[in-house]
Order: C-alpha cells, then sequence, then structure tokens
C-alpha cells in the first residue's frame, strides 16, 4: 500500500457531455489536483452504478436466447466485450480481484479452497467499496460476497467493509433454506417458492434502488447473484436430480423452460486425444455415455436458472427506470467465472487455464451523457476483471484510497478509453493468468502462471496433483495454443506439456520473459510509482 503522499495516478478521461471528468489526477503531499478546466465544468453529480454478476455463468450461456432481457436492456445499446477474462477462474480469487483491481499475487487471495478465501484478502478496508464511500457514493451489497468471508469474524452477520448497505447471504451455495444478513441482522428463509434465493435478492436489489435513487448521493449496487452456480438439492422435485445431485436450481415457474436444450458439443468436447496436454491431464478418461448425459442435465439446469437472472436484470432496470435515473446509471453485467461441461473432457470446476473457464460475458451499458459523444457496440481487445474497479473509479471521480490517505496500486485499466474510443489504450496487452492452492482437490493442479493475449495463451504448471499422494508436487509442465488458428485449445504447440518441445522462436523466449515478470508485477507505467522496484504490469 501507498500513502496518498506518494501515490501517482493518471486515469484515462471519461467524457461527460461536453464536460470531462477525472483527466489527470495526481496525489502530492495529501492534496489531489485536476486540470481546471475539467474541474469547473464537472457535472454536479456522477453516474449511478449497477453491477450485477451471475456465479459461474459461461461466455457461452449468455445469448439472446437464454438471457433476451440482458441482451434486450444493456447490450443493444451498451458495449459488449468479446475477450474478457479473469485472471484466476474461481470464486474468490475473481471476486477479490473485482473490488481491488489487483491480480491474485498482490490481493493475496489465489483459491477458494479450505484455509483460503476472504480471510487471506490484505488490506481488507482499503477495497472498491470504501474508495466509493469516500468519493460520496451510497454503497449497497445484495447477494453472495466472497468465500469463507465470516471465518474469523466474532460475528457471521458483520458487515464487510466499506458498505453502507448489506444485504450478504451466508450459507453457502443454496437456493433455499439459507441464512441472509441484512445489515448485521440475521434472517432465515426457508423452503417455500417465494424464499428461492434469485427472487429475495431481486426484491432486495429493487428495494435499494427505490430507497436511494432519491438520494442527492450516486448510488454503487453491487447484486452478487447466486445462479447458475451448482448446489446439492434441498427441496425433492428439483431440477436435475435427487438430493444428492449438485445442480443449479432454477426458479420453480423455470423449472421446465430449456428442457430439450442440447449441451454444446464444440470440438474440444470429450476431446478424442490429448495427448498433447501436460502429464497431469493426460489419464483423464473419455466421458462415457452417462456422464455425457449427467452434463446434459447440468446444462439445462444452469440455463432454467438463468432465467431468474435475466428477469432480475429486466426488474432492476425497471426500478431505475421508475425512479427517474435512467439517464444516469450505468449498468455493468459480467460473471465471476465459467465452468467446464466436458470440454477437454472436464466434467464441472473451473480454475484451468483454459476459454471455457477464463472467457466470461461483460457488457457495459454507458448512458449518452457519460458517452462523450458515442459508444463503441463490440469491444474485441483483451481486458480483464481486474479493468472493472478502475473503470468504476474512473466513473466516480474516485481514487483507489482510504480517506486515511493509503492507497493501493492497481493493476488494471480503466476502460473508458475503449468504451467511447477516445485516450490512451495499448496496442498490445498481455494479462496474467494465475491460480495456486495447498492442495490439487478436483483442479488437479496446485500452482500455475501464464499469459493471455489476443492471439496467444502460454501456461506454466509448477505443482500439479500426486495421484498417489493425493499432495501438491513440484513440476515443470507448459501449455502454449494459439488462439487464432487453434481457438478450442486442442494442439497443445508445447506437445506432451514438455518444455523442451515447444516452438524455438523468439516470440516463445519473449513469452517465458513477459510471464517471468508478470508474475511479479504491480500498477502501471507512467501512472503508478514503481512498487518496491517490482516490475510494471503493463
Amino acid at each position: 500500500m501507498r500513502s496518498r503522499e506518494h501515490h501517482k495516478l493518471a486515469y484515462g478521461c471519461v467524457a461527460l457531455g461536453a464536460a470531462m471528468l477525472c483527466g489527470l489526477v495526481l496525489a502530492t503531499r495529501g492534496v489531489t489536483t485536476a486540470d481546471p478546466a475539467h474541474a469547473a465544468a464537472r457535472p454536479s453529480r456522477p453516474p449511478n452504478i449497477v453491477l450485477i454478476q451471475a456465479d459461474d455463468e459461461t461466455a457461452a450461456q449468455n445469448t439472446w436466447k437464454v438471457m433476451p432481457k440482458t441482451r434486450r436492456l444493456l447490450a443493444r445499446h451498451g458495449a459488449t466485450f468479446g475477450d474478457y477474462v479473469v485472471t484466476t477462474a474461481e470464486c474468490c480469487p475473481s471476486r477479490a480481484s473485482l473490488i481491488t483491481g489487483q491480480y491474485a499475487h498482490n490481493h493475496g487471495v489465489f483459491s477458494s479452497g479450505k484455509g483460503e478465501g476472504y480471510p487471506k484478502l490484505i488490506d481488507k478496508g482499503n477495497v472498491l467499496p470504501v474508495w466509493l464511500q469516500d468519493a460520496g457514493y451510497n454503497t449497497i451489497h445484495v447477494g453472495k460476497f466472497m468465500n469463507h468471508y465470516t471465518q474469523d469474524l466474532p460475528n457471521r452477520t458483520d458487515v464487510a467493509p466499506g458498505w453502507d448497505d448489506w444485504q450478504t447471504t451466508l450459507s453457502g451455495v443454496r437456493y433455499y433454506n439459507y441464512s441472509l444478513s441484512a445489515n448485521g441482522k440475521l434472517v432465515k428463509y426457508g423452503d417455500q417458492d417465494s424464499d428461492y434465493v434469485t427472487r429475495v435478492l431481486t426484491h432486495k436489489s429493487v428495494a435499494a434502488v427505490r430507497k436511494y435513487a432519491p438520494e442527492r448521493k450516486p448510488f454503487y449496487l453491487q447484486v452478487d447473484q447466486r445462479a447458475p452456480h451448482t448446489a446439492a438439492g434441498n427441496r425433492p422435485g428439483r431440477c436435475g436430480g435427487g438430493p444428492k445431485a449438485r445442480y443449479a436450481e432454477p426458479d420453480p415457474i423455470d423449472k421446465d423452460l430449456f428442457r430439450r436444450a442440447k449441451s454444446p458439443r464444440p470440438p474440444s468436447f470429450n476431446e478424442a486425444n490429448i495427448a498433447d496436454k501436460p502429464e497431469f491431464l493426460r489419464g483423464t478418461p473419455r466421458l462415457d455415455f452417462d456422464h455425457r448425459r449427467k452434463i446434459r442435465g447440468k446444462w439445462r439446469c444452469a440455463l432454467a436458472s438463468l432465467a431468474g437472472v435475466d428477469r432480475s436484470v429486466g426488474r432492476i432496470y425497471k426500478a431505475v427506470d421508475d425512479a427517474g435515473e435512467l439517464g444516469r446509471t450505468v449498468f455493468i453485467f459480467t460473471s465471476d467465472n465459467g465452468l467446464f461441461y466436458g470440454e477437454h473432457r472436464i466434467e464441472g470446476g473451473k480454475v484451468l487455464p483454459y476459454e471455457e473457464a477464463l472467457r466470461q460475458p461483460l457488457i457495459i451499458d454507458l448512458p449518452k451523457r457519460f458517452r462523450d459523444g458515442g459508444v463503441r457496440r463490440t469491444i474485441d481487445e483483451p481486458v480483464a476483471n481486474i479493468d472493472l474497479a478502475p473503470t468504476i473509479l474512473d466513473l466516480a471521480g474516485g481514487r483507489p484510497c482510504t480517506p486515511e490517505g493509503q492507497c493501493r496500486t492497481m493493476d488494471g485499466r480503466s476502460l473508458m478509453p475503449l468504451l467511447t474510443g477516445k485516450g490512451f489504450w495499448p496496442n498490445a496487452r498481455n494479462l496474467l493468468i494465475e491460480f495456486r492452492s495447498p492442495t490439487p482437490e478436483r483442479h488437479k493442479t496446485c500452482n500455475f502462471a501464464g499469459i493471455r493475449t489476443a492471439r496467444t495463451v502460454y501456461v506454466e504448471h509448477y505443482s500439479v496433483g500426486n495421484p498417489t499422494t493425493g499432495q501438491c508436487q513440484p513440476t515443470l509442465q507448459v501449455e502454449r495454443y494459439d488462439l487464432k488458428d487453434d481457438p478450442y485449445e486442442l494442439h497443445n504447440l508445447c506437445y506432451g506439456g514438455l518444455p523442451t518441445s515447444c516452438p524455438t522462436s523468439q516470440r516463445q523466449a519473449e513469452l517465458e520473459s513477459d510471464l517471468q515478470r508478470l508474475r511479479d508485477c504491480a500498477g502501471i507505467k507512467g501512472r503508478d510509482q514503481r512498487v518496491d522496484g517490482r516490475p510494471y504490469c503493463g
């Protein structure tokens, strides 16, 4: 962390009609200065921001057929990002990156497993909602927060730093029979239709809009839905199977939706030949009929559960419209990570550095007054979840600093130059993907880092699971795929995961060198002061 006295920020300009918000921000000796011409024309209030995040929704599930309201209301006038990835494809690390703007090696959360999660988050009081409060926002959280949040709390209903209104679920992934902290008060829900978690979270979100929209202060509403994450069944007759089956649970009114839907069968599904893959994956058996049928059932239940999320987007959007705030409210829709539905023979789970886990939906609907004359409708440059906090701060005119002056150096960039087509954006961008876990669990890998560009993904696995001991063991197994010529990642250019089988080329040497730099990077050159002599992330 760095104090305001030493924290230099140069965010991209955010267009506000004829005015500009937050051109160059420079924190020096506790005083923040901005371009006087821009500051004088700043509007009376920055935008409201509504961020809605699904849980384990894949990019392939975010379609017009599955989520028509989301696509019609947000994507029709907003921007759809075609190459948005999460830098660690698991729930808690991804959510930590969202509220810090940092890679996992800087915020400390590498895994959602036992002994990991929220307790590992570094500087818990220096996060996005705290920064937004300091920028004059009311901050509201609804839904799932971060894994193991309550582990070290004296009271499991305690509110996390930075939230003015806290309506947060506490009972793991459950669609019924769960508990919720309502601003510190424990509320329990049962197994009636009205207790269905997506309905409850939608009701809480709409109520928050109605409460905070009339206030002079703007609001930041973060809605973290549970769907389409799988959950152990807790109601008879549930979607997909008996009480012990783990499927997403749709709203009762959506139970029969997508009952005949076919799960995707891309070329990577039940991959015929995995001899090119690293050794720790080559023993994965092909999926038999029963496993393929199970995957199809999971897919159908996930789609049906997303119907409730889509309906929720529509209701929240309508509440904002009814409050007269639509013209000054930014909507962001995304997911924390993807899920495998049989690709590369992998049934369920995430984490592994393949596109099905990494690539996520991202839609940003920017009102006209914030577009500076227009907005790009489709954006194909590589971007990541570490870019969301800088973007939100850019819109809010805030800084990644506590009121006491301690600042967090973010690794991501504001997406406003891409959204408006104005301002600097790097021609080529290397994004880091990383994961660490003390045990292999179901992922088989324990520690990897990689580079993800518009065309290439290159990964080094440093520790994998030993199938005999069940423990992690050191190794060096590598993967490299050309995403343009091989979008389904069927042909590992480092055949068999052997470092010696990688192409001997200048490009390979650059990838290896860039990866070593990114593994310890911090901040953005030209915007941030160097942190402890470490390399920049970009």
